[in-house]
């Protein structure tokens, strides 16, 4: 942490930082859990994965993949009305938790934002493909 508030600028360093924070979230928690419950081992189905993400294309993907993936798992039968999203605070350009106004221009404007949603998601769980480089 010194090192970071020394070195700002340093995107590695901040990468390092953020991976150390997780990985000490998840093993408190993880020692929590297996104290409470006198289990042992690890919690989470899988590991922690985190890709980055190369390009816009990608970028456009992994957007329309968080905002949908409670549908893609069953957890509602459609994505817009799904209130654990960042999908309805974009629609209603909400500021406070998401930076809507930096997506809807990234999608260049609100009508592309949905049709391109309405696309996507329709193309991607129609065929049942993976979404996301991390399935």
């Amino acid at each position: 942490m010194k090192n970071f508030y020394e070195e700002t600028s340093n995107e590695m360093l901040f990468d390092k930082m953020i991976e150390r924070q997780m990985n000490s979230f998840l093993v408190s928690y993880a020692n929590y859990i297996n104290n409470k419950f006198n289990r042992k081992g690890g919690i989470f189905q899988k590991p922690f994965k985190r890709i980055q993400i190369e390009d816009e294309g990608h970028l456009q993907q992994a957007i329309i993949y968080t905002n949908a993936n409670a549908q893609k798992h069953n957890m509602v039968a459609d994505y817009k009305k799904y209130p654990f999203s960042s999908y309805l605070l974009i629609i209603k350009n909400d500021q406070y938790y998401v930076d809507s106004k930096s997506v809807i221009e990234f999608f260049k404007g609100l009508e592309k934002f949905l049709f391109i949603h309405e696309q996507q998601v329709a193309c991607f769980y129609t065929h049942n493909w993976p979404s996301s480089k991390l399935e």
